[in-house]
């Protein structure tokens, strides 16, 4: 698994807790015990850990930089695609912001509405 895939594995991840209500430790482990992760296991349980031991954090960033769109007014695939480059971008110094977001972008086109790729860009151009 690459880093590209890597990310599309969160987004799926997080789309399933959101809808399952799941961000508690034991249900994280059933996300992370995925034998095709790879290399790419220290990347998805890093920000899958903590994204959920932050959403709170993580959603109030978001809808902050949303302007009248909180969280539980999104469509659970956008929120989950923000989420992913939000906890890039807020916990993961390294990778750099501008490739969070695009990333982010290109999930968006691949598995949201037509105006999903403007909206998510919008939004994570806002978090600092």
């Amino acid at each position: 698994m690459n880093r590209k895939e890597a990310r599309e594995y969160t987004m799926q991840a997080l789309f399933q807790m959101e809808a399952q209500r799941d961000f508690e430790e034991p249900d994280l482990e059933k996300y992370l015990s995925r034998e095709e992760l790879g290399k790419q296991k220290t990347y998805v349980e890093s920000l899958l850990r903590a994204v959920s031991e932050n959403i709170r954090r993580v959603d109030e960033i978001i809808s902050q930089c949303s302007e009248g769109w909180p969280p539980a007014r999104m469509s659970k695939m956008d929120l989950a695609i923000i989420r992913v480059a939000a906890g890039e971008i807020i916990f993961m110094e390294e990778i750099p912001r501008a490739v969070s977001i695009n990333e982010a972008v290109e999930l968006a086109k691949k598995y949201g509405t037509e105006h999903s790729p403007q909206f998510v860009n919008a939004v994570l151009g806002k978090i600092q």
